[in-house]
Formats: C-alpha cells, sequence, structure tokens
C-alpha cells in the first residue's frame, strides 16, 4: 500500500513544484531506512569541496565553498564566507572575476551548459548511492574500474564482520555487491533517469543560489554577491552580514 501511494505521488507531481522535504518524507513512508535526499545531498557537497579544497584555486584564495539546506525558505545554498576585497574594482566585477576561477561551479550560471552534471550536486541523486555513498564515474574505464574497487575494498573494510573462512560464501557476497554496482554504472553511462532523478533534478535547479560573502577593506562593509543557476554571470549584490544569513 505505502508503494503504491509513493507511485501516485511521483506519478501526479512529476510536471508540478515540489520541495525535497515532501520527497524525502514520501519517501519514508514506503521505507523507513531510505537515505534523505536533503541530508545526503548536502554531507556529500561539503565533502566534495572539502576534498577538492587543495585545488590550486583554493590555495590562491585560501578559502572554498560550503553547502546548506534551509527548509524555511527552501533553498539550497553553496556559499562562501570571509572574501575580502581590497581593489578598485566595482563589486560587481570583484564577483565576477573570483567566480571565473571557479569553472565548474561557473559553468552553472551558463544556462548553455545546463546538460552539465555538476559533480557537486552528485549526493542528491540517491538512487546512486552505494554503501552509503554517492558514485560519480568519469568516461575513463580504468579510472571507474579503480573507483569500482575501491567500492568493494571499503565495503569489504566495513563490513569485514560477515566474513568467514567459507570462501565460496564471500565470493558470493562480493558478487553480489559488484552486481548492484554495476546496475549503477551501466544507468550512469547510459545516461537514463528515473522519474525520480528528473523530479529531483529539476526541483534542485529552481532551489540552488550561489553566494560570496564579501568583506569591502575601502568602505569597511559586508556585501554578498547571489547567482541563480542559468542566469549568467552578473550577480545580484547586496548588504549583507554572514550572521544574517548564518542561521537561516
Amino acid at each position: 500500500m505505502k508503494f503504491l501511494i509513493l507511485l501516485f505521488f511521483l506519478s501526479c507531481n512529476l510536471f508540478t513544484n515540489i520541495k525535497l522535504e515532501d520527497l524525502d518524507y514520501i519517501r519514508s513512508l514506503s521505507d523507513k531506512d531510505s537515505i534523505s535526499i536533503i541530508d545526503s545531498g548536502t554531507n556529500f557537497c561539503n565533502d566534495y569541496f572539502e576534498k577538492n579544497k587543495s585545488s590550486s584555486v583554493i590555495k590562491k584564495y585560501r578559502n572554498f565553498f560550503i553547502c546548506k539546506f534551509s527548509k524555511k525558505r527552501n533553498r539550497f545554498y553553496i556559499y562562501m564566507v570571509n572574501v575580502e576585497k581590497k581593489n578598485s574594482l566595482s563589486l560587481k566585477e570583484f564577483c565576477k572575476d573570483f567566480l571565473n576561477s571557479w569553472p565548474e561551479v561557473q559553468d552553472h550560471m551558463n544556462k548553455k551548459l545546463s546538460f552539465q552534471s555538476k559533480n557537486y550536486l552528485g549526493g542528491f541523486l540517491t538512487e546512486n548511492y552505494y554503501n552509503n555513498r554517492a558514485l560519480i564515474f568519469t568516461d575513463n574505464f580504468l579510472r571507474d574500474k579503480r573507483i569500482i574497487s575501491n567500492e568493494i575494498n571499503n565495503f569489504i573494510f566495513e563490513n569485514r564482520s560477515i566474513f568467514t573462512d567459507d570462501n565460496a560464501k564471500n565470493n558470493k557476497i562480493i558478487e553480489t555487491e559488484l552486481n548492484k554496482i554495476d546496475k549503477i554504472y551501466k544507468k550512469i553511462n547510459s545516461q537514463s533517469e528515473s522519474d525520480l532523478h528528473k523530479i529531483v533534478k529539476n526541483t534542485l535547479y529552481k532551489i540552488t543560489r550561489y553566494k560570496i560573502f564579501v568583506n569591502d577593506t575601502q568602505k569597511f562593509k559586508t556585501f554578498s554577491c547571489n547567482w541563480v543557476p542559468g542566469k549568467g554571470l552578473n550577480p545580484y549584490v547586496k548588504k549583507e552580514k554572514f550572521s544574517e544569513f548564518e542561521n537561516i
């Protein structure tokens, strides 16, 4: 019965506005152990930028993006704090120059590139999850093979208590896990999308916002530059302190 409710809900809302919070709730009705789309997406996004903060861009600016979901505003924010502006550029030009140093994020502002998947948003696609991690594959076969091998090794290590001296049984367990990954791998490579994925991607595109908090050392004021995906690089600038945003 709960499964039928979920199917009805998804079919009725496929082309209408729906909150990720609602999706999380309705999925929990059919499966109490379902992964939260909001939690997994937010955690994955933060982990992504944390792992990549050793990039040349971050070394230059000594800063990186943080991800936050606001249920109150129904917004998913990707933001940066404590960026100092010391030059004479206008705030808009400064922010545009700054964002241009982040090609992967910058691409999200270009409507022509909306077809590109943003790796840091991959955690919202919970059907791509294996062993509580979102799988992100590339077009490089050898690299993808290493990703699969690493995931199996992680599974074995994290579930080592279920393995015994019975090698036939152990191999059966590993074969089952490989089949799970293989299904995800084929789905991602074929670029096929379930109805749930389509709803999540469409919803996420509408609610994602980018913010950079800039300390203007010449004016002794704090501003935020704000972008909407697909709307171009020209930011909306407003006087805003991080403390005003922190608890939304």
